[in-house]
């Protein structure tokens, strides 16, 4: 399987979708979100997606030159039409708009609609974290009509619905909440698939409602199931209600969902509420209290949510990413589909 830096690879991917139809800018900053989730050990939102988007530009659902602009505003909100182009370019002026606003008033929310898969949402509300702010960010979405069964059904209709949450951290890295609804995101049953290994049964059920641990059996009629039963299906049309009705955004299973993400960000301003020096204070008192908590039998240390995303990118940024060999065919193939076969990394 090959290895490439990852500016190599950002790059690399960054002309394909520049083959697609996707201006410079536009294609790298998809790319280098992508590049980032491996980096950060979730492959699930990494490179194994181009195809999925490339795919998504071919059926006309994905427009690869679309930017986003606001079509309604107050003070403390507005809703954003990505005019259907890339999620990561959506989510990142949504964001950027939350930040402003919450800046500026304290508290803010941003609707994101018409809008590609966003990629790895703890991404997004990070960006807020880094800038002193809490912000949060609820998403629904994905497929025509869905990939999880409702808690007690066996039929499919909701997404994965990922919920988002990112908090300063006195002076170090943000804590990033960041967690599909679904017992798992999609896009891991995807990379066990490319890998043919076996998953972990409470994943998936088969056409037939069936327990199963073959990734196949999702992209043959199966379904996901909610994370920790009831508790992970009320927290899904959570992020069903906020990302997709209340933003128009619409839900995978109406008849004339078009496939990609709606999203709600909120972002908060600490010092709308105490000093941030105060705030500090008390977040360096529980992440110390918290990290001296013995660890259980079988773990070295307690870790905050987004340390091991925080360990595994010096690990990979120093090391290079390994792609499976199914991702590495998918994106060789796209090279050569759009003509730049003569760019193909000569890969370790």
């Amino acid at each position: 399987m090959p290895t490439l830096a990852p500016a190599e690879l950002v790059t690399f991917v960054e002309k394909i979708f520049v083959g697609a139809g996707a201006p410079a800018d536009i294609a790298n900053t998809v790319a280098a979100s992508l590049v980032n989730s491996d980096l950060m050990g979730h492959e699930s939102h990494g490179v194994v997606r181009v195809r999925q988007y490339l795919d998504g530009i071919a059926r006309g659902d994905t427009d690869p030159a679309g930017r986003p602009q606001i079509v309604h505003e107050r003070p403390t909100l507005c809703l954003v039409d990505a005019g259907k182009g890339f999620g990561q370019v959506g989510a990142r002026f949504a964001m950027e708009q939350a930040i402003g606003r919450a800046r500026d008033y304290g508290l803010s929310a941003v609707g994101l609609k018409q809008c590609a898969h966003v990629g790895r949402l703890g991404e997004w509300v990070e960006l807020g974290a880094r800038e002193n702010l809490v912000a949060l960010a609820f998403c629904n979405g994905g497929g025509r009509g869905g990939a999880v069964t409702p808690f007690w059904g066996a039929e499919r209709v909701l997404g994965t619905n990922p919920i988002a949450a990112a908090l300063p951290n006195g002076d170090g890295a943000p804590i990033v909440l960041d967690f599909a609804t679904s017992a798992v995101a999609e896009g891991k049953v995807r990379v066990a698939r490319n890998r043919n290994k076996p998953i972990p049964e409470g994943w998936v059920i088969n056409s037939a409602g069936e327990p199963t641990t073959n990734p196949n059996d999702l992209y043959e009629g199966g379904m996901l199931l909610p994370a920790a039963g009831h508790k992970g299906y009320g927290l899904s049309l959570l992020a069903e209600y906020l990302g997709g009705v209340l933003t128009g955004a619409g839900c995978p299973c109406f008849p004339a969902f078009v496939a990609g993400n709606g999203v709600l960000f909120m972002v908060i301003d600490v010092e709308a509420f105490r000093p941030f020096t105060d705030y500090q204070e008390d977040s360096t008192e529980l992440v110390r209290r918290v990290k001296a908590a013995q660890p259980a039998p079988g773990f070295d240390e307690v870790l905050l949510p987004g340390e091991p995303e925080q360990r595994m990118l010096a690990q990979r940024t120093a090391s290079g990413l390994t792609l499976d060999a199914a991702t590495w065919t998918h994106l060789t193939e796209a090279a050569t589909e759009f003509g730049i076969a003569a760019e193909i990394p000569s890969a370790a």
